[in-house]
């Protein structure tokens, strides 16, 4: 079993990149593994897969009526992963291309828990759990108490593009990622822990 740890961007990137480079000794062989990535490892995923329209993570974009998070910053906990950002909102009802309603915007604390599925990583039971501005928290309640399927309860994270762009392409490896699958995750304080199989190749 090999265990890679990234937790950041650089680092031990080029530690990281040489074992997963070790698996492209044998031609698509397939091994099971252990990824851990650390607190800024997380924040890089969800940057980049979630907050993917100039820094935005749209929870709803119906027209006019829109609500979306910026400026993030993450935080792991055991068992769920906790999100701090900026929301801004224009709540109403769309007629058309424009949104007849009020401007909202607020700093609000959001959590899921992370499991997986295939090559994803699965954020679940996504829950707004602090909104800072009273009126905004009372704008969001009712629009959710009204549609509660209105904002996103899970988002999908892809972790073979991570570990394909962040760890095997970061130093020019030659190892190609055939296939990823998640085994198992575990959500500790200090990291996610995702045990995997992959299959590598050189070409």
């Amino acid at each position: 079993m090999k265990i890679l740890d990234l937790w950041g961007r650089t680092g031990q990137t080029h530690t990281v990149v040489a074992a997963v480079a070790a698996f492209a000794l044998v031609a698509s062989a397939a091994a099971e593994s252990v990824l851990s990535i650390g607190p800024r490892g997380v924040q890089t995923l969800v940057v980049q897969q979630l907050f993917d329209r100039a820094g935005r993570w749209y929870l709803i974009d119906d027209g006019g009526c829109y609500t979306y998070l910026e400026s993030p910053h993450t935080r792991i906990e055991t068992d769920r992963l906790v999100l701090h950002a900026h929301l801004s909102s224009r709540l109403g009802q769309t007629i058309g291309s424009s949104c007849a309603g009020a401007d909202f915007a607020s700093n609000v604390t959001l959590s899921g828990a992370l499991r997986g599925s295939g090559h994803s990583l699965i954020l679940d039971d996504i829950r707004i759990d602090r909104v800072d501005d009273e009126s905004t928290r009372s704008a969001l309640n009712l629009a959710l108490q009204v549609d509660p399927q209105a904002m996103p309860h899970a988002a999908t994270i892809d972790v073979s593009e991570f570990v394909r762009r962040e760890v095997i392409a970061a130093d020019g490896s030659p190892a190609h990622l055939d296939d990823f699958r998640i085994v198992n995750i575990t959500t500790r304080a200090d990291a996610v822990v995702i045990h995997f199989d992959l299959s590598l190749s050189v070409r």
